[in-house]
């Protein structure tokens, strides 16, 4: 008599509930059905419609009601058609027609987890465990794949962990999906602890997998291999990614070489491992990637721009400029990279060359504003204030809403000792973001070109901001008295000495005020507050005068006197 061949229903892969429906193998028929037309193989196997195969399958039931094979057969049409209680109650009078076959229990369990039955379903697995010859192992997957479609995740993952133990640990696609099973599972709980501690055990495997069968992912274990490095190398360099921007490039390189031992491939973390070793202040071994990146591949613009970095750090900056460039030549389109190799032209004194590079970088309508920012910052930091203020005042027209830009271009025409200009740009930072210190510039270079009242109202426009910021008393007196102004001068030097008591210079202001207000007396008085401090040239002078104003020459000449000598030794 003709074996039977087995007959499998799937729906869905690995992540997904896995409904495999089979016939048993070479299950001798009873003797009745040799005569029988047409017989149950034939039945399954023709073009019959599903109702009609049905139909046969009734009638054959109805001459030999106790065959298990026809229920079985039957319980597998209806559950392609997903009609699920039919297809319980077919395989229900399998299970009981022959109790003993363990595709009977494997199925029943399939149509139970469907209709959301799950102990009934794990029940019908270890019992086709049980019968199953060497043991049917696939069971634990389809045991964890109940509880997980129940949302009982300690049982899945303990039946998942279960099987591959009985597996002995070994790496086929039974236990590749049940790793992959256990990593959705944790993916979905948010442990990343137990999920990086999974990936971290079976990469090895998975990638030994892909190696010897040239990286084929064509079936399940495949996939899953893939699956399982792809999730792992996309933790390590996340934590990577974390650690460097928390400041732990050492670690942060670790985990990159971490990283290319999973993937061996991904030569592109090279210099990025370099970059971090040279962040952590490990230059040897920064230098040690940088040089295998642009040794096994020097058509690569990463690597040399990783040398330059490490040059650039070491002040190296022939060597920074010339790895630089080669990265430049690779990439045109870089202008951070033209932007460093100019400013490292402006270090070394070859503006012709700087300018040359920079001047693609801020010339170009396309390049970001942020570029140009920190080029016209990196400038100011090598105290090329007058070189700033061009791209400066491109960053504001742009964007006339950047406060940083305009403190920034107000800084480049104060030290490059443009005031007017300087002044309308703290202006401008002010009405942005109203700082003291954006006041107090203001009145600094007000005062620079003669501009008192306006400089005293800039001084006065800082304390109301600030009534503390004690710069703006002093300026606003000096503004006070260059505008003759003495008595308003004298209130607000009494004002400041609140915030600077004992002050050398404050006295010898209020001095001066009093002297010119012809308060001789109380501006000797002052100028002796002011020796207490500090004994000058300025004040025994300015003291005589007042002293002479009074009338006491004998005094005022000690006074003259006094004030040569210590001229004399630059007091």
């Amino acid at each position: 008599m003709p074996a039977r061949k087995s007959r499998y229903l799937f729906v869905g892969m690995v992540g997904a509930a896995l409904l495999c429906l089979s016939v048993p193998v070479a299950t001798p028929l009873f003797a009745q059905a040799e005569s029988e037309e047409p017989v149950i193989q034939d039945v399954m196997s023709s073009d019959l419609s599903d109702e009609q195969k049905i139909a046969e399958i009734n009638r054959l039931l109805a001459l030999n009601p106790q065959h298990s094979d026809l229920y079985n057969n039957l319980g597998v049409i209806y559950a392609e058609r997903e009609e699920w209680i039919p297809a319980r109650d077919a395989f229900i009078a399998a299970v009981q027609s022959d109790p003993r076959m363990p595709e009977y229990h494997r199925n029943l369990g399939m149509v139970l987890n469907q209709l959301d039955m799950p102990e009934m379903a794990v029940a019908e697995y270890e019992a086709f465990m049980r019968l199953s010859a060497p043991g049917g192992l696939e069971a634990y997957r389809l045991i964890g794949d109940v509880w997980r479609r129940a949302g009982n995740v300690p049982a899945a993952l303990a039946a998942y962990r279960e099987g591959i133990e009985a597996f002995g640990n070994a790496y086929n696609e039974e236990t590749a999906q049940m790793v992959m099973a256990q990593v959705l599972l944790l993916e979905e709980a948010g442990d990343t602890g137990q999920l990086e501690a999974l990936l971290d055990r079976w990469a090895g495997p998975a990638s030994q997998h892909l190696a010897a069968n040239g990286g084929s992912t064509v079936d399940q274990i495949g996939m899953a291999s893939k699956a399982i490095i792809s999730r792992l190398l996309v933790m390590v360099t996340d934590n990577a990614k974390i650690l460097s921007e928390s400041g732990l490039h050492a670690q942060a390189a670790e985990a990159y070489e971490r990283a290319m031992e999973i993937d061996p491939s991904r030569e592109d973390l090279l210099p990025i491992i370099a970059s971090e070793w040279l962040e952590a202040g490990d230059t040897m071994k920064a230098k040690v990637m940088a040089r295998r990146t642009v040794m096994d591949h020097p058509e690569k613009a990463a690597g040399w721009r990783a040398m330059g970095r490490i040059a650039d750090a070491e002040n190296r900056y022939r060597d920074a400029i010339d790895a630089y460039v080669k990265a430049l030549d690779i990439e045109p389109d870089r202008n951070d990279l033209a932007s460093r190799i100019g400013t490292l032209y402006l270090k070394i004194g070859d503006n012709a060359n700087a300018r040359k590079y920079m001047g693609q970088v801020v010339s170009d309508p396309e390049t970001p504003i942020n570029m140009i920012y920190n080029y016209a910052l990196s400038l100011q930091r090598s105290k090329d204030f007058s070189l700033s203020v061009p791209p400066l005042r491109k960053v504001v027209e742009r964007e006339p809403a950047m406060a940083p830009a305009w403190q920034a271009l107000a800084t480049g025409l104060r030290m490059s000792r443009q005031y007017v200009e300087a002044a309308e740009a703290y202006r401008r930072c002010l009405a942005l973001n109203p700082d003291p210190k954006h006041a107090f510039q203001m009145g600094y270079c007000l005062s620079k070109v003669k501009r008192y009242d306006a400089a005293a109202a800039a001084y006065e426009r800082a304390l109301e901001i600030d009534p503390t910021y004690e710069k703006s008393y002093y300026n606003l007196g000096l503004s006070l008295m260059k505008l003759e102004d003495y008595e308003a001068a004298l209130e607000i030097f009494d004002r400041a000495l609140e915030h600077e008591p004992d002050s050398y210079r404050l006295y010898f202001n209020m001095g001066l005020c009093h002297y010119n207000l012809k308060n001789d007396e109380k501006a000797v008085e002052y100028y002796d507050l002011a020796m207490e401090q500090k004994e000058t040239s300025g004040v025994w002078t300015n003291m005589g005068m007042a002293l002479d104003r009074l009338g006491e020459k004998a005094e005022a000449n000690k006074c003259f006197k006094r004030a040569k000598a210590l001229k004399a030794e630059g007091r």
